[in-house]
């Protein structure tokens, strides 16, 4: 597919739905990747990835969620189909101005990185962690509960219940694992927990100064029960949609994931119908393994697959020219 013919300086500049707490890279390349955060978390958990990708030539955009990045009530307000149509409005404005567009998602983002590439045509696709199964060595035993809870508990009390997301945070590093640790204090989860059901609780609190969060940076250090219900909605809609997958696509997560194993990433790998599809599956780290000890080997994987991709489409290319002009 062939862009746009204009300039491509300040492509991103006006992308729709584009919100202050984006990450973009521009360095005038034909290729852009194009990141999804986990739900819950924030583009900052992308950032390492980003620049990464940014310093070997792509130019690279981390989009925020719907309902992320400002308080638990907005979250709780937001619905997977709200998150699916942000993505795939975002991915068909710059299919229209990239030569060459990669989309790579995080646990949950990853899910709607694959159902996008069903909807706007990829030359790539990037799944992190992917999100199916809960059956990481830390899942919470509440977890066994949670399907009976997402069909007794009526939605309309959904955001008064939670799960307190705890230590190591999907994270292996120590020093990691302690900054989260003092981002989720006590004091935040409470005024988290106030915010959901208190209406104009949260314009009070920042009013006097008394807000301790900063969603932009840190996440939600709670996952509402009604939140829980939308990624449900979307692994169920997305697990239907994987046979029609059929994009260049790297699974990566890590061996000793604390949230969602490797169960995961095969499950994805033998449902989709993509040529070239591989797993690589990373030590030494845990679910966020944007950030964590291999965040290094995250970037140059990614890179490595999405530009021999790229290769491989123009080789192709240039054989079925080749083979035309010999008949």
């Amino acid at each position: 597919m062939t862009a746009k013919a204009l300039s491509r300086h300040n492509r991103l500049s006006e992308m729709v739905g584009r919100r202050s707490t984006d990450l973009i890279f521009e360095n005038d390349s034909n290729a852009l990747v194009y990141l999804i955060h986990g739900i819950t978390g924030t583009p900052v958990e992308m950032r390492y990835l980003a620049r990464g990708l940014a310093r070997r030539g792509e130019d690279v955009y981390a989009t925020t969620l719907p309902g992320h990045c400002t308080s638990l009530r907005d979250l709780v307000r937001t619905s997977e189909q709200q998150w699916c149509d942000h993505v795939g409005k975002q991915l068909a404005y710059v299919r229209e101005r990239y030569e060459h567009v990669y989309v790579a998602g995080l646990s949950a983002g990853s899910l709607l990185a694959l159902e996008a590439s069903t909807i706007v045509t990829v030359d790539g696709i990037g799944v992190l962690s992917p999100t199916f199964f809960y059956d990481g060595w830390n899942t919470p035993r509440s977890h066994a509960i949670l399907p009976l809870a997402l069909k007794l508990v009526p939605e309309c009390l959904q955001h008064l219940l939670f799960h307190l997301d705890g230590p190591p945070y999907g994270v292996k590093d120590s020093m990691i694992q302690a900054h989260i640790r003092a981002s989720y204090t006590s004091a935040s989860v409470f005024h988290e927990w106030v915010g959901l059901w208190w209406e104009g609780y949260r314009s009070e609190s920042v009013e006097n100064g008394t807000d301790p969060s900063s969603s932009a940076s840190k996440g939600y250090p709670l996952f509402p029960l009604r939140t829980l219900t939308e990624i449900d909605r979307l692994k169920s809609r997305v697990r239907k949609l994987l046979e029609k997958v059929s994009a260049p696509t790297l699974i990566l997560q890590a061996i000793d994931d604390d949230m969602t194993g490797p169960r995961n990433a095969q499950f994805v790998y033998d449902e989709i119908i993509s040529i070239q599809k591989q797993i690589v599956l990373l030590d030494d780290c845990y679910h966020v393994i944007t950030v964590d000890r291999q965040r290094q080997a995250v970037v140059k994987h990614l890179d490595t697959f999405f530009k021999l991709s790229t290769l491989a489409h123009h080789g192709a290319g240039e054989q079925i020219h080749e083979e035309s002009v010999a008949r």
